[in-house]
């Protein structure tokens, strides 16, 4: 069957054929970019925001965790009872302070002890006892027991009844030192 070259008319070309000028879209594809680059620009505005709040969020619970779970002050507050004022009389004297005055603060006493050439371990154990039993803190009177006892011999490493606990453990680990050394250990 031979197939002819003739074109016959299809009667759906007028309605498939576009009915508008190829510029008459134009407003049409202004209208839909417009209504692109905005939505493009809100998606791109709505990430920068959640992105922010995101990282003010992380924020805001790191500040709360270490408000609730950080470390407390605890403060140490003293009762001290007031004695009764005597009656005020004559102005006492003022005397100057004796030479030989027991220093205020272990701090002074410690570095007494340092500058001392005599009775040094003395100095550096009176040192660390006034560090520990009115200071309180074990860590300065550690280094002023470890330095009473450097060069200590037999003798001033036994452990005295007076020792607080502290120095104890200190004696009893110098003890240890020398007795592992003399074993060849």
């Amino acid at each position: 069957m031979p197939e002819s070259t003739d074109f016959t008319a299809d009667p759906l070309d007028d309605l498939l054929r576009p009915t508008v000028a190829a510029d008459a879209g134009l407003p049409f594809r202004d209208r839909l970019l417009n209504q692109t680059i905005r939505s493009l620009r809100g998606r791109r505005r709505r990430r920068v925001v959640a992105w922010a709040a995101a990282l003010a969020a992380c924020y805001v619970a790191g500040v709360l965790t270490v408000y609730w779970f950080g470390p407390r002050r605890i403060e140490r507050i003293e009762v001290v009872q007031k004695a009764p004022t005597p009656e005020p009389t004559a102005p006492a004297p003022v005397k100057p302070a004796a030479p030989d005055a027991k220093p205020t603060s272990a701090v002074v006493m410690e570095w007494k002890a340092f500058d001392a050439d005599q009775h040094r371990p003395e100095l550096y154990r009176k040192a660390g006892n006034r560090y520990m039993n009115q200071d309180a803190d074990p860590a300065s009177a550690l280094r002023c027991y470890g330095q009473s006892l450097n060069g200590a011999s037999d003798k001033d490493l036994a452990i005295s009844p007076n020792d607080d606990y502290l120095l104890m453990l200190v004696k009893n680990a110098r003890q240890k030192e020398k007795d592992h050394a003399k074993n060849g250990g």
